[in-house]
């Protein structure tokens, strides 16, 4: 009995030897499962980030509702005695023009119109100026009741960038806000209307003997340039009352007209060549009416219609008999009106001075 108890504690004790030698080690892996040798240098350095707030996204930016004009900045100049506009443009309004003359005072644009199944020539010039020195008349040979003068002449003796002719003086005549001439009796088509230009840039017409007119009040009220010719093409936006009154036949003609304060249009057509007839009072209407101005005003025209730019005649005025019998374009004038820059004294600088885009005409 003895012995056998002494033989299981025997037992008992290599067991136990046994069970611990074991666990002093792991089992090797499987050949299969043996992880792969990491070279120390392909081993990143491990950098803590902290983990940002979230940012809610940018909404959407929405194109602009308004179209946006490119071309040249309009001038931050300070404001000038004489300013008339706020509209004046900040693009090259001559970009598609067949002339054109561009600054920060003054934007001219003029395009020549040829129309074969009507037999017309037309002359269209878009004028834009910031200033009413920019606007500006002028007597030949300098000097109210000199006589005439050869309108190039004139022009580049008053250093202007565009004119055409005016009324002949052949009635109310007042230059800067100064009257040199009163109104005539209505003789006909050709002086059945005034036409006003006032220091602030506006633009109104009168129907003599049909609607009150004293040229008294209307100095009063700012008159700067007026003429009397005639008849009236367009009255707020519509053709005149007084447009079709004579039914002259086709002439070369000399239209004023009138969009704000600042911006103007004059038109000139030729007459007396193959290409160009002249237009009719309608068909000066019609036109005028299709350039959607506000007011349009007939000057004198015929041999006397002429559109000079940068010291040159562009149309091809009517061939006229001078005093010496021979025949020559156009003919001296008596007055014109200027569109050009001016200095502090509301006087136009040297023409030389200035530079201007020519294209080819169509």
């Amino acid at each position: 009995m003895i012995m056998k108890k002494f033989l299981c504690i025997l037992l008992f004790g290599a067991l136990l030897i046994s069970a611990i030698a074991c666990g002093g080690s792991e089992p090797e892996p499987a050949a299969s499962e043996a992880p792969e040798t990491i070279e120390a240098s392909e081993v990143p350095d491990v950098v803590a980030v902290e983990t940002p707030d979230a940012i809610p996204s940018a909404e959407a930016t929405l194109p602009p509702t308004e179209p946006v004009e490119s071309g040249e900045p309009q001038s931050t100049r300070a404001p000038k005695e004489g300013d008339i506009t706020q509209n004046f443009p900040n693009y090259d309004t001559g970009a598609d023009a067949d002339y054109s003359y561009q600054s920060d005072e003054v934007r001219i644009a003029i395009k020549v119109i040829e129309d074969a199944e009507n037999k017309q020539v037309i002359y269209v010039a878009d004028l834009w100026i910031r200033n009413i020195h920019s606007f500006r008349t002028a007597f030949g040979n300098g000097e109210f009741g000199s006589g005439t003068e050869d309108p190039v002449k004139l022009v580049q003796r008053e250093n202007a960038l565009f004119a055409v002719n005016g009324s002949y003086n052949q009635g109310l005549t007042v230059h800067a806000g100064e009257q040199f001439k009163g109104v005539r009796a209505n003789k006909g088509w050709n002086s059945q209307a005034t036409c006003v230009i006032y220091k602030d840039g506006s633009m109104k017409t009168f129907q003599l003997e049909k609607e009150s007119f004293d040229i008294k009040a209307e100095l009063k009220n700012g008159a700067w340039h007026a003429w009397q010719f005639g008849p009236i093409l367009i009255r707020d936006y519509e053709i005149s009352p007084y447009a079709y009154q004579y039914r002259i036949g086709n002439k070369a003609r000399n239209i004023l007209g009138y969009y704000e304060p600042g911006h103007y249009v004059i038109v000139t057509c030729d007459a007396g060549t193959k290409k160009a007839e002249g237009m009719t009072e309608v068909q000066m209407a019609e036109f005028m009416k299709s350039l959607n101005v506000k007011e349009a005003f007939n000057l004198d025209g015929g041999t006397s219609a002429v559109m000079v730019f940068m010291g040159e005649i562009i149309n091809n005025p009517r061939p006229h008999v001078n005093e010496q019998g021979s025949l020559e374009e156009g003919r001296n004038l008596k007055d014109m009106l200027l569109f050009g820059e001016y200095d502090e004294n509301g006087v136009s600088a040297d023409l030389s001075t200035f530079t201007a885009d020519k294209f080819n005409g169509k």
